[in-house]
């Protein structure tokens, strides 16, 4: 899930100073009009220790107006607030209509550290998620804005400014919000508390918070989209919108750009390679039939990435009778008539059987998302949809396999012009093709956020070097033997 939040976004020093004067107008004036309104806006400040949580609060109070804003932290617990119910201290700390609230420290740190101490078992943790979901709903119900940011960072940057014992980095407590010393934990307790907590109504925004200026500029940015966007709505309790591009910080490097496209393999290594993996997968189709252990694969990439020669070397491996290959289009009539998610369902094969999807339910965060098919509220809400349709999968017992083949612009280019100078391929290549070009940097946002949001500890995305088909082909081949080995080696 947070692939994509350690990829070196970053904000230069000289372009800082102009972006915060643009914003810092836009949110006083937004605050200004908030004042207005007959709502409140929650600022909910997250994320992993050492990630500047309090330096953004901080920018956030100078770059508005801090008189009506009103910072609350939760770090030590009165008796007072402990012989009442948990959500007692938030209710009487949540701002008046036409002010903002910030909450650093919230209704998700004492979860989140108890999961990560050990303290809370998977049924406690799913209870608070529950309650959590409930609170911030009857909150946006009555027309409240709940804006929930979620700060990233890398491993060793966190070892790094938790040893940094400067006097600007002393906490206000011996307990900070997120533990130390447990990075992996956290990070799955986190994908955990985010995927049960992200919904349409109540999103969350994830930010890496390497740089700090990306990090403050971003979150501001974010923070004031969210608030015009709510002043424009007239229902109560619209839903913030989801960022679909970056106007003030510019072009910033995606998770696409940590795919290393150089990759390839000479022919000898390709043939080699590929016999041993068909072999592999052969046996392992069979041993997962017997075991009535599903497989469901997903491809997709961009287009003239390799998909379908990439499947045929998959299928030429697995026995035809162990396999059903799916492919989409733009939905029927009889498909717009259910929810997006019904033929994605009826497709699936039985236990001990293979389900390849050849374009498939990511449609809905992707094309329909850029060709404005599916309603900004449709796509954002169905990243919760999709994670909890594959997580019925996986809990079933079915291997999930997700592949992105990724390759550059340049060469889909040149593979464009080979199909239409080849003439048993130009049926491939229609007017849509190079249209979509035009909108590459939208794809590609919307594969760097549909990769933070559903690339999950159960069903991780693969991100594969296309460049080089011979390479694709073999990596393809070599996760699909080493996910099903892995998952149908005996649990110790």
């Amino acid at each position: 899930m947070f692939e994509t939040l350690e990829v070196g976004k970053h904000v230069k020093n000289s372009d800082f100073s102009t972006l915060q004067k643009q914003l810092r107008a836009r949110l006083l004036m937004a605050q200004l009009d908030l004042a207005k309104q007959d709502y409140p806006v929650i600022i909910v400040v997250a994320g992993l220790d050492g990630a500047g949580k309090g330096s953004l609060v901080q920018q956030l109070n100078e770059w508005m107006d801090p008189r009506w804003i009103e910072t609350n932290t939760f770090w030590e617990h009165s008796d007072e607030e402990e012989s009442r119910p948990f959500f007692w201290r938030f209710w009487r700390s949540l701002p008046a209509r036409g002010q903002i609230g910030i909450f650093l420290g919230s209704w998700y740190t004492r979860p989140a550290q108890a999961a990560v101490a050990g303290d809370m078992d998977t049924e406690e943790f799913a209870l608070y998620c529950k309650q959590i979901e409930s609170f911030e709903r009857l909150l946006t119900d009555d027309g409240a804005l709940v804006i929930k940011l979620w700060l990233h960072i890398s491993n060793d940057t966190q070892q790094a400014r938790l040893q940094d014992a400067s006097p600007h980095r002393q906490t206000a407590t011996d307990h900070p919000y997120e533990l130390r010393g447990k990075y992996n934990r956290t990070l799955e307790v986190s994908e955990q508390l985010i995927l049960a907590t992200d919904s349409s109504h109540t999103p969350w925004q994830l930010i890496e918070a390497e740089d700090r200026n990306y990090r403050d500029i971003t979150a501001g940015e974010l923070i004031l989209e969210a608030m015009e966007y709510r002043a424009s709505q007239q229902p109560a309790g619209a839903a913030p919108p989801t960022r679909e591009s970056e106007p003030l910080v510019g072009k910033q490097p995606t998770v696409l750009d940590s795919v290393d496209l150089s990759l390839a393999l000479d022919r000898d290594s390709y043939k080699s390679q590929l016999s041993m993996y068909q072999a592999e997968l052969r046996d392992l189709g069979w041993r997962a039939y017997l075991e009535k252990r599903s497989v469901v694969a997903v491809f997709e990439g961009w287009d003239a990435a390799g998909k379908g020669s990439a499947i045929r070397r998959v299928t030429r491996a697995i026995d035809p009778r162990l396999f059903r290959l799916v492919q989409f289009a733009a939905p029927t009539d009889e498909e717009r008539a259910h929810h997006y998610l019904w033929r994605f369902w009826r497709q699936l094969q039985r236990d001990g059987r293979c389900t390849f999807f050849d374009r498939s339910w990511y449609g809905r965060v992707l094309v329909e998302r850029v060709e404005q098919f599916a309603t900004a509220a449709q796509w954002h809400r169905a990243y919760n949809e999709i994670n909890r349709f594959e997580n019925q999968l996986v809990e079933h017992g079915v291997i999930l396999l997700k592949f992105w083949i990724h390759i550059s612009e340049d060469e889909q280019e040149q593979r464009f012009l080979a199909r239409q100078e080849t003439p048993h391929k130009q049926h491939k290549l229609t007017q849509d093709d190079w249209r979509n070009r035009d909108k590459w940097h939208e794809y590609e946002l919307a594969v760097d956020q549909m990769v933070s949001h559903t690339s999950t500890h159960q069903a991780p995305w693969t991100l594969v070097a296309g460049n080089d088909k011979p390479y694709a082909r073999v990596q393809i081949l070599k996760t699909f033997c080493q996910t099903i080995r892995q998952a149908l080696e005996p649990q110790s």
